[in-house]
């Protein structure tokens, strides 16, 4: 979430920035990597086992993704800033990307795969049965919404966006559930090394050799973005982890290496998300600058910084007042 307040922040307050490097690592990783995270995550949640659970897994979702983006577009863009589009259904169902579009697709995502989980499990008892049945019933429902695209438009509620990022939170949850065996195997540690190893220098290729955002909207482009988000998203999981969590030292003693303030931000992601189209960009220079120059580089820096700061401050202050928390964050506590 960070990386996308950045790739907002040097597009919107320089030129040239998305022919950059930095542009296309943001690109290539930001909504990527997030999705995939939320995939793998679901290893620690209990699992629509049965149709209580499953309610309560769809009011909760519901409740953090669908209450936040109505809020936020027809309240918010629409009435409080004077945004006449953002009162328009019919516009906003076909315009997602210009708004919060990724509270719906991640919405669209986990709902899919909460019924497949709920269906599977009713079906299989053993686990890697559940998992294969699981993710088979995920893909009948990208299927499902395929078809809907065909007949309403692949435009209509982010349909073409939620089937691009399928596959993300699909092999997150694959790894979330058989991570851990792969690397208690015999040389499964160096495998994993050698995976992320491989898909570390492929990336680096991609990241020099491919224009991500500049490419038409075509399957090898689809492939070449994939691919590309892909071997990012394991390169980064794989050289990253360990250097975000608290840890012991030899005498007992516990000590954060890079963890406090990411953790923050990965526990407020949201917040960021929503929060961060009101406060992008405050600098700005009479005459535009290049983003490769000094002035642009200092601009985007001075941004960022800028814009971190006014979210943290009003998402703590907001978090204090439960109703605020509710009706613009989806969350109850």
């Amino acid at each position: 979430m960070l990386l996308v307040v950045l790739g907002h922040t040097i597009t919107g307050c320089t030129t040239g920035s998305q022919n950059s490097f930095l542009y296309n690592v943001i690109w290539s990783l930001q909504m990527p990597l997030f999705v995939l995270i939320s995939g793998y995550v679901t290893r620690y949640s209990r699992g629509c086992c049965d149709g209580k659970s499953l309610k309560k897994y769809v009011y909760r979702r519901s409740l953090a993704y669908l209450l936040p983006w109505v809020v936020w577009t027809f309240l918010i863009r629409g009435l409080i800033r004077g945004n006449g589009n953002f009162l328009n259904p019919s516009w906003v169902s076909y315009n997602m990307d210009s708004g919060y579009w990724f509270l719906v697709t991640i919405w669209t995502i986990s709902i899919c795969f909460g019924f497949s989980e709920f269906f599977a499990k009713k079906i299989f008892h053993t686990k890697v049965n559940g998992i294969i049945a699981t993710s088979l019933l995920l893909g009948l429902f990208g299927i499902v919404l395929l078809a809907i695209g065909k007949i309403a438009g692949m435009d209509f509620m982010g349909v073409k966006l939620t089937l691009y990022y399928i596959p993300f939170y699909w092999l997150g949850y694959l790894y979330g559930q058989f991570g851990e065996k792969l690397e208690s195997m015999n040389y499964g540690n160096s495998i994993k090394s050698a995976v992320v190893a491989i898909c570390t220098l492929v990336w680096i290729y991609f990241m020099y050799n491919v224009n991500l955002f500049g490419l038409p909207d075509s399957g090898i482009s689809i492939v070449l973005r994939m691919s590309s988000s892909l071997t990012g998203c394991i390169a980064v999981c794989g050289l990253c982890k360990g250097l975000f969590c608290t840890k012991e030292n030899k005498s007992g003693m516990r000590f954060e290496k890079l963890g406090g303030a990411f953790q923050w931000a990965g526990v407020h992601s949201l917040e960021i998300y929503l929060g961060q189209y009101l406060m992008l960009n405050i600098i700005r220079l009479e005459e535009t600058p290049l983003f490769s120059t000094v002035n642009g580089l200092a601009l985007s820096f001075a941004n960022f910084i800028l814009t971190m700061a006014m979210l943290v401050v009003v998402i703590l202050l907001t978090n204090q007042n439960k109703y605020l928390r509710l009706f613009l964050y989806g969350k109850t506590k």
